[in-house]
């Protein structure tokens, strides 16, 4: 089954790497979010890129965009500071043939202790088996689902899809193909665990999460628990640490920093 690749992108330059990674025949959607010159001037006059503007805010309406554009039966997701596996296309176009949907798995590279941390806590952070960028869907889909993504979510977006899916009864394999991320540095993830927190509020008011417990966050013994959880799965001290001292506390204030200032704004209405 044939699939167009669609990239959101504002100024990432590593965008070059990942066009060239994709194979020249494959379509490619790519919808810009504020560019500037340096990507506007890198897919100028590229035919094998369909290039479209959105200056929005909002990553549900942004990656929705992409499947209004598609004309291929299916689409795959890819971040614009990843490379693609060699035989990625070819794998996921087999895979959909009978699946609805598809989670690729997602390796970061690493160029030092630090960033071989962020590496190996990611495996416990974002894990294969759950629908996280990147992935691929079968456009009919959302005959069942309706929309792939709800243009609601301006962050958390790639997560909504799971409950729906459930619901449906619609399962999603994991890839044998994968992609590779660039090297996050702790300063680079702490701020992608911020974004996260944010998402997780952001679904919390649009009904998707339940509400957060003060408590729970506030516990040690929970944080300790993960943390181990991190161990068992990576088998790297390093790593264990990074998730209990700056992951989950960078997480934590991206969702709590965006609630209070939520429950702020509405008590301001109510006076």
């Amino acid at each position: 089954m044939k699939i167009s690749i669609a990239i959101i992108c504002s100024d990432d330059h590593l965008l070059k790497k990942c066009l060239e990674s994709i194979p020249g025949k494959v379509p490619i959607i790519l919808i810009l979010n504020y560019p500037d010159e340096y990507v506007l001037n890198l897919v100028k006059n590229n035919k094998q890129i369909s290039v479209y503007r959105c200056d929005e805010r909002n990553l549900g309406k942004l990656r929705q965009l992409a499947v209004e554009k598609c004309k291929t039966p299916a689409i795959c997701y890819v971040d614009s500071d990843c490379v693609l596996s060699n035989n990625l296309v070819e794998m996921v176009e087999k895979e959909l043939e009978n699946n609805y949907v598809v989670n690729i798995p997602i390796n970061f590279d690493y160029y030092n202790y630090s960033t071989k941390v962020v590496s190996k806590c990611r495996k416990y952070t974002t894990p294969d088996k759950l629908l996280l960028m990147p992935f691929a869907f079968r456009l009919e889909i959302q005959k069942n689902i309706g929309k792939l993504f709800n243009e609601n979510l301006y962050w958390g977006e790639d997560s909504d899809q799971r409950k729906r899916l459930k619901e449906n009864n619609i399962n999603y394999i994991i890839s044998k193909s994968s992609v590779l991320h660039k090297p996050l540095t702790f300063k680079e993830d702490s701020k992608s665990a911020i974004r996260l927190g944010l998402g997780t509020f952001v679904q919390e008011i649009n009904g998707l999460n339940s509400k957060r417990s003060l408590m729970k966050d506030l516990s040690v013994f929970s944080e300790l628990k993960g943390a181990y959880e991190c161990y068992k799965l990576t088998h790297s001290l390093g790593a264990s640490l990074y998730h209990f001292f700056i992951w989950r506390p960078s997480y934590k204030y991206g969702y709590w920093k965006a609630r209070i200032k939520n429950e702020s704004k509405c008590k301001n209405h109510e006076k």
